[in-house]
């Protein structure tokens, strides 16, 4: 599966709101007026970083289901039920980055660059992703895109996955892309002792927003759930399916205290290739979370 990013990279323009007019629902406020809140929410989003810096401890398991018939033997010639399990297993922890475009709506460009693999390192940990744009060096795109391809290797299974941005949902809220979406209201559910107003949402819009591999349309679905005070985006689902390949994504955000803003803290993966036995399931946890405000000086 690939993105189709550019269909981030368009100008917000005059859509810009104030930051207070993104907290202060009232009580028992309507679908309408939440779902208004988290689009504000998703231009503040936008704006309260250049870089967003993260170590990314990426757990990844291939599951075989069991598979009936597949143990035949004198002891047992009808055959029965293997039993399933974890195949293969492996940690990779790497440096991620969430890179603003240009500002104004023109979104992010997501970047890793693994140091460690099954507990081997692969590099020094010196912030070299960090620096690179840092340095505004003309190239640091290309750069840091060859860094991505190299860690997307150690990737287990047959889905080539480059979906897995914790903010990616979160941003289908943004005015230049929610008309593409249908949302509906699923009513409140309560998270940790919060009660939240859960969003589900549909694509409608041809072609989509990510396509496979082939190049066909892949609709998505998912979830959001959202404070019905602040408009905070607190958890988001993200499903995609179609005849060759099912995904699904769900992230989690807490507020973090010294940034003063809400963070990605876990990315749950799951994919299933319609052609390919194992499923991958994935855990993604993100630690030492940095912003930078200030673009790269050219």
């Amino acid at each position: 599966m690939r993105v189709i990013l550019s269909a981030f990279a368009v100008l917000l323009g005059a859509a810009t709101l104030p930051l207070d007019a993104q907290v202060g629902n009232r009580p028992g406020s309507g679908f309408t007026t939440i779902i208004g809140s988290a689009m504000r929410y998703a231009i503040d989003y936008e704006q309260k970083f250049q870089l967003l810096v993260a170590e990314e401890t990426y757990v990844q398991e291939l599951q075989r289901p069991p598979n009936p018939g597949d143990n035949l033997s004198q002891r047992n010639p009808g055959g029965g039920m293997r039993a399933g399990g974890a195949v293969t297993r492996l940690v990779l922890r790497s440096d991620f980055m969430l890179v603003q475009l240009g500002g104004d709506g023109e979104g992010w460009m997501p970047f890793r660059d693994a140091f460690e693999l099954k507990g081997a390192k692969l590099r020094e940990r010196d912030d070299r992703l960090l620096k690179l744009f840092q340095s505004g060096d003309p190239k640091r795109f290309e750069k840091a895109a060859e860094f991505t391809e190299a860690t997307a290797k150690h990737n287990l299974g047959n889905v080539a996955r480059t979906i897995n941005i914790p903010t990616l949902a979160l941003m289908f809220l943004h005015p230049r892309v929610n008309e593409r979406f249908e949302f509906t209201d699923e009513g409140e559910e309560t998270m940790a002792g919060r009660v939240l107003r859960r969003a589900a949402y549909r694509e409608a819009a041809r072609p989509t927003l990510i396509k496979t591999t082939r190049g066909r349309n892949l609709a998505l679905t998912g979830r959001i759930w959202i404070d019905p005070f602040t408009g905070t985006v607190v958890k988001t689902e993200l499903n995609a399916a179609d005849p060759a390949v099912r995904c699904a994504i769900t992230v989690t955000f807490r507020k973090d205290d010294a940034l003063d803003f809400w963070v990605p803290v876990l990315m749950e993966e799951y994919y299933k290739a319609a052609l390919g036995l194992d499923e991958i399931l994935a855990t993604a946890t993100y630690s030492n979370v940095r912003r930078f405000l200030k673009p790269a000086s050219e």
